[in-house]
């Protein structure tokens, strides 16, 4: 059966006793206690023992120049600091926007030797549709880029620059988009040998494609959910096997990103 990822994530935490507050913007962090706005534009506080909060990011902010002198930041970074790519910047409105907006080879369009990948590369827009509240204060989700999806990236990324290196070609030979990419996450939800659990969850595309799968963006025999003792086990093989990967060990690149 089909249902959204509201659904899902709510359910766990309704089965776990615990409140959620979702569609916030926090604009306060004192000791213990945390203020934010909602999307209807009022306010509230929470209280907290432990918090981690995750602010909206942006790029370094260098300022670039080439050998002339001329300042050439604007053809390298977007306004948030990011880098451009083969991205559709121009898309407008939300009602514009599609899946192709959405870069392949990562490659910055006006200089072929400069590559951004993962949480590098600026994105054409965000996925979800904009909100704001009364206030205009924008409440948006980021898109996800690291990861899976910037492994895949980075190493897409990697095999063009080598072709490219060698002589094999003058422009990159492989591609990478999040429209295009499926993406796996495991999120723990309880630990124990035998009675621990875990949300396995695989999302195929990652950027929705509307004209490509009506209705949802995306293919529902690639998009899953589920919850279980399995997951929890795969959880752990799988930090195991990241692990084996990143010290380059026998076998590594059998291992998928």
């Amino acid at each position: 059966f089909v249902t959204s990822s509201k659904v899902f994530a709510e359910s766990l935490y309704a089965e776990r006793g615990m409140n959620w507050i979702i569609g916030a913007h926090v604009n306060k962090v004192e000791a213990g206690k945390v203020t934010y706005e909602l999307l209807d534009g009022s306010a509230g506080e929470a209280e907290f023992d432990f918090s981690m909060l995750i602010p909206p990011f942006a790029g370094v902010g260098f300022t670039a120049f080439d050998k002339a002198g001329e300042d050439i930041t604007s053809k390298l970074f977007a306004p948030n600091g990011f880098m451009k790519v083969d991205a559709k910047y121009d898309a407008g409105a939300y009602e514009n926007w599609k899946a192709s907006d959405w870069p392949r080879t990562l490659q910055n369009p006006d200089y072929k030797n400069i590559f951004a990948a993962g949480i590098a590369f600026a994105p054409p827009h965000i996925i979800s549709k904009p909100m704001s509240s009364p206030n205009g204060t924008p409440i948006n989700p980021t898109p996800p880029r690291t990861g899976m999806p910037s492994a895949m990236m980075g190493k897409a990324v990697a095999a063009s620059i080598c072709d490219m290196i060698k002589g094999k070609t003058n422009e990159p030979t492989h591609t990478a988009s999040m429209s295009e990419m499926g993406a796996a996450c495991v999120a723990s939800a309880g630990k124990g040998l035998f009675n621990g659990t875990a949300a396995a969850m695989t999302v195929y595309p990652i950027i929705p494609d509307f004209e490509k799968y009506p209705g949802t963006g995306r293919d529902l025999n690639g998009t899953t959910g589920e919850i279980g003792l399995a997951a929890h086990w795969v959880k752990h093989i799988l930090h195991h096997a990241f692990i084996w990967k990143a010290k380059l060990k026998p076998g590594w690149t059998l291992i998928p990103e």
